[in-house]
C-alpha cells in the first residue's frame, strides 16, 4: 500500500524539523561603538539618552566601547542608559589607560544572561592599551563542556602620516604577541576604532597574516585594492582607489556621521560626512569553520548606514532606507561614529534563569559592619561587586534553621556595592558606612 502526504501535511512536518533543528541555538549580538570622549561631564549627560535610543533598537548582548574618558563617566553610562535598556547587563572593571599619557579608555558591558565575565587583563601597547576580557558563554552545558571567548578591545593611533601608522603597527604588534600566551585554538573578537584607512597598512597586513598564532580576519572580507607594485608611494600621492575612503565602500564606513559640529551637543567630533571605514570588529579565522561557536552570516553591519550617504551626514533624510530616521537622528547626536554589529551563535541552550524567587534586606539595605539577607534559595554562588565593577572578596555564613544569610563586610571600603547572581532578576544595591 501507498501512502501519500498532502501538501499541508508535508508543509507541517517540515516546519516541525525546522523547530527542532534550530531549537537550543544561543545568538550573541557584539556592538562595538566609539563614544566620543563620554565622561562625567554636563556634555555626556545630556546626550546620554541619545545612547538609550540607539541600545533600544539595536539590544546588543556584547557592548564594547571606546574614548571612555573616566570610571565615573563609565557609571553614569551603565545606570543611566545600559541598566534601562536590559536590567540583566553588568558592566566590567574600568582601568585607566597605562599606555602612553592618553586618558581614552576601553569599556565593555554584557548581558549577564548570556554571557559570564571570567577574566580582565590590559596590554600595554603605543598610545592605549589593548583591554582583555574573558567570556563565557551561559550555556547548560557550561561546567563540562564551557565555551569561552577572547574579547580584545582597543582604539589605535589616529591621523595619517608614517609615524602614526608605525604607531598602529607597533600596537598590532603587541596584540599579535600577546596572543602567543592564548591556546591556538580560543575564539577571538578583536574590535575597536582601528584608524586603518586601507588594508594596505602595514599594521592591517599584521593583524590578519595567516602565519599569526591566532589567525584574525574580516568577517566581511572587504579589503581595498593592493597598492600597485610601481614604485608609487601612494600614501604621499594619494589615490582613494586604494584607500577605504571612496564611494565603492560607502556601505561600510562607519565615520563621520557628521559634515559640522555645530549645533550639536558634543561638538568635539570629527566632520567632512560619512567617508572613512575606522571602527572593526575582527575575529579569529575559526568563527567561519567551528560547529561549536560560529559566525551569522551576513549579520556584520553598520548600524545607520543606508549605503547611501557617502560624504554626508548621516540623518540626511536624502539617506533613508532601512534604518529609521529617528535612529539615525540619535547617532548624529551622540558620536561621530557609528556602531559596528556582528551576530556569533552557539547550538548551546543558554542556561535556565530562574528567578531566585525573593531576596530581602533585614533591616536597612545601608549597613556598618554585617549584612543580612533572607532567601529561601540556594545562593551559595552570590556575589558582590563594587560600584566600579570589582568583585569583592567576603564571607558569606548561613544561620541553621532559617534563611538568613550573614555577610561580613566591615574589611570592605565606604561606598556603594551590589550583590549579584545569575538567577537575581537585578542587582541589589546596599551602602556600606
Amino acid at each position: 500500500m501507498k501512502y501519500y502526504m498532502s501538501k499541508r501535511t508535508t508543509m507541517f512536518l517540515l516546519l516541525i524539523l525546522f523547530v527542532n533543528v534550530n531549537f537550543g541555538q544561543t545568538r550573541i549580538k557584539a556592538m562595538m561603538y566609539n563614544v566620543l570622549n563620554y565622561s562625567d561631564s554636563e556634555v555626556s549627560r545630556n546626550k546620554t539618552p541619545f545612547l538609550s535610543t540607539i541600545l533600544g533598537e539595536v539590544k546588543p548582548d556584547l557592548f564594547m566601547v571606546c574614548e571612555m574618558i573616566d570610571e565615573i563617566g563609565s557609571n553614569y553610562l551603565f545606570e543611566n542608559s545600559i541598566i534601562p535598556f536590559n536590567e540583566n547587563f553588568q558592566k566590567a572593571p574600568f582601568e585607566e589607560n597605562q599606555s602612553g599619557s592618553y586618558s581614552l579608555q576601553q569599556m565593555v558591558y554584557y548581558n549577564t544572561k548570556k554571557l559570564i565575565l571570567e577574566e580582565t587583563r590590559v596590554i600595554t601597547a603605543d598610545t592605549r592599551d589593548i583591554n582583555q576580557y574573558t567570556f563565557k558563554i551561559n550555556t547548560e552545558n557550561g561546567n563540562t563542556n564551557p565555551i569561552t571567548i577572547e574579547v580584545f578591545v582597543t582604539h589605535l593611533k589616529a591621523s595619517t602620516g608614517s609615524s602614526n601608522r608605525q604607531r598602529r603597527l607597533n600596537s598590532i604588534q603587541s596584540f599579535v604577541s600577546y596572543t602567543n600566551n592564548i591556546a591556538d585554538d580560543s575564539y577571538v573578537l578583536f574590535a575597536g576604532d582601528l584608524n586603518f584607512y586601507t588594508s594596505n597598512e602595514e599594521g592591517y597586513q599584521h593583524l590578519i597574516d595567516d602565519r599569526n598564532p591566532i589567525v584574525i580576519i574580516d568577517p566581511i572580507d572587504r579589503p581595498t585594492p593592493n597598492f600597485p607594485d610601481d614604485g608609487i608611494d601612494y600614501y604621499e600621492n594619494y589615490n582613494s582607489t586604494y584607500f577605504w575612503n571612496n564611494s565603492s565602500f560607502r556601505d561600510i564606513h562607519s565615520q563621520s556621521t557628521r559634515t559640522s559640529n555645530i549645533g550639536f551637543i558634543d561638538d568635539s567630533g570629527s566632520t567632512g560626512g560619512l567617508d572613512d571605514r575606522f571602527d572593526f570588529i575582527m575575529m579569529s579565522k575559526n568563527f567561519n569553520t567551528s560547529t561549536s561557536l560560529y559566525y551569522v552570516n551576513d549579520s556584520y553591519k553598520v548600524i545607520g548606514n543606508n549605503g547611501n550617504c557617502y560624504n554626508s551626514f548621516i540623518s540626511n533624510p536624502n539617506c533613508s532606507g532601512g534604518y529609521s530616521q529617528t535612529l539615525r537622528d540619535a547617532l548624529i547626536e551622540f558620536s561621530d561614529h557609528l556602531p559596528i554589529v556582528m551576530e556569533i551563535e552557539t547550538p548551546e541552550n543558554t542556561l535556565s534563569t530562574n528567578l531566585i524567587s525573593e531576596i530581602n534586606f533585614i533591616g536597612s539595605n545601608i549597613i556598618k559592619d554585617y549584612l543580612k539577607i533572607t532567601s529561601p534559595n540556594d545562593i551559595n554562588n552570590l556575589k558582590i561587586y563594587s560600584i566600579t565593577g570589582q568583585l569583592v572578596d567576603v564571607k558569606l555564613s548561613k544561620n541553621t534553621g532559617n534563611d538568613t544569610i550573614i555577610i561580613d563586610v566591615k574589611h570592605i571600603s565606604k561606598g556603594i556595592y551590589y550583590l549579584s547572581h545569575q538567577k537575581l532578576k537585578k542587582p541589589l544595591k546596599f551602602i556600606k558606612i
